[in-house]
């Protein structure tokens, strides 16, 4: 089995739980790592025995096969571009990037470095989820029929509560600031409840939606917009209406404010002929449905399904088969046309069109 050389770019918070995934395959060696804080890729390279600390995206590019993109999500279309251009396999984090047009940039980049052999992923990781890939294929099969109405959500608490530590730690602080790169919540969890929405109803249409911004509780006890200095202004709170093509409705909703919900995902789809529920809370290979005869009862089935592989797994089984998978790049452009749809029915007030990603 040829070893895959890996570098990381971003050593933040995130890199480590990329690093503890790729070290426990075979076959898989993190060669180098690189990041724009001075000694910190030093200290990443210790803490994973990373064989180098690079001193720019050329020094890292030249010892690797692959490389995984996991810098806060303004500084991810460079790298990324960069390992595009150099035909290194890529697996970027999510959000792809904080506007549409890099995100297209991006797109089209990888697309053409597939043509020569390049696999490109984007790590939506509750793709992880065997009872999300099940209702994929269930919607795609026809078992619910027509769709008519699915409604999702995903829950933080991180603002009401300290069950992962206060906001104003470095790891959470910079997701509240615009200044800092942040798309709020809508970009950095919005994406992984639209990428779930949309997997399993399809694409969409038009977007209406509303973002709010609320004041957070200090170490102090007072409630306060600003910290430090820098103004406390990235998105906390949305709700999203989806018009999907094929002229079904839904609703979305993801907040950092959900009291009593650390981390939580779920997600309804009814249709003429039956309905699915799975929530990842629960458990991330449980799916319940109703279908045929039984939705005249309202009587729900629960199905325990076999796990399946995670991103990671997937991304270097990906580059060892030559055969490319889902999520990718150009999925992640997609997803990133209905952020920009919600931002821009933030600010207008009005139903938004969705614009191409390709």
């Amino acid at each position: 089995m040829k070893t895959i050389k890996l570098g990381i770019v971003g050593t933040g918070g995130m890199a480590n739980h990329h690093a503890q995934s790729f070290q426990k395959m075979a076959g898989v060696e993190l060669t180098s790592c690189l990041d724009v804080v001075p000694g910190r890729a030093d200290e990443f390279a210790k803490k994973h025995n990373v064989k180098h600390s690079a001193k720019d995206i050329a020094q890292l590019l030249d010892q690797v096969d692959a490389v995984a993109v996991v810098t806060p999500d303004r500084f991810h279309a460079e790298p990324a571009l960069a390992v595009l251009k150099a035909g290194k396999h890529l697996l970027c984090e999510k959000p792809l990037c904080p506007t549409l047009a890099e995100a297209k940039k991006v797109a089209q980049a990888a697309e053409k470095a597939a043509r020569k052999g390049a696999i490109h992923m984007i790590n939506f990781s509750y793709r992880y989820s065997a009872a999300f890939q099940q209702a994929i294929r269930m919607v795609r099969d026809g078992k619910l029929g027509a769709l008519r109405h699915v409604h999702s959500y995903y829950l933080q608490s991180w603002l009401s509560g300290d069950g992962w530590g206060n906001w104003s730690k470095e790891g959470f602080l910079w997701r509240l600031q615009t200044t800092a790169g942040s798309g709020g919540v809508l970009g950095d969890v919005g994406c992984h409840i639209l990428d779930l929405t949309t997997g399993v109803a399809g694409e969409v249409a038009r977007i209406r939606c509303e973002l709010r911004t609320f004041p957070k509780r200090a170490p102090t006890g007072d409630f306060v917009t600003e910290w430090q200095g820098t103004a406390l202004d990235a998105n906390d709170t949305a709700i999203i209406e989806l018009e999907f093509t094929d002229g079904a409705i839904g609703i979305v909703h993801t907040t950092r404010w959900a009291t009593g919900h650390n981390n939580s995902l779920r997600l309804e789809a009814h249709g003429t002929e039956g309905a699915l529920m799975f929530d990842l809370d629960r458990d991330f290979h449980k799916l319940d449905h109703c279908l045929g005869d039984a939705r005249h009862k309202a009587a729900w089935t629960t199905e325990t399904l076999t796990p399946t592989p995670s991103n990671y797994e997937r991304f270097i089984t990906a580059i060892r088969t030559g055969q490319p998978d889902q999520p990718d790049i150009v999925r992640g452009a997609q997803v990133q046309a209905y952020l920009d749809a919600c931002e821009r029915s933030a600010k207008s007030g009005r139903w938004e069109k969705i614009r191409a990603w390709d």
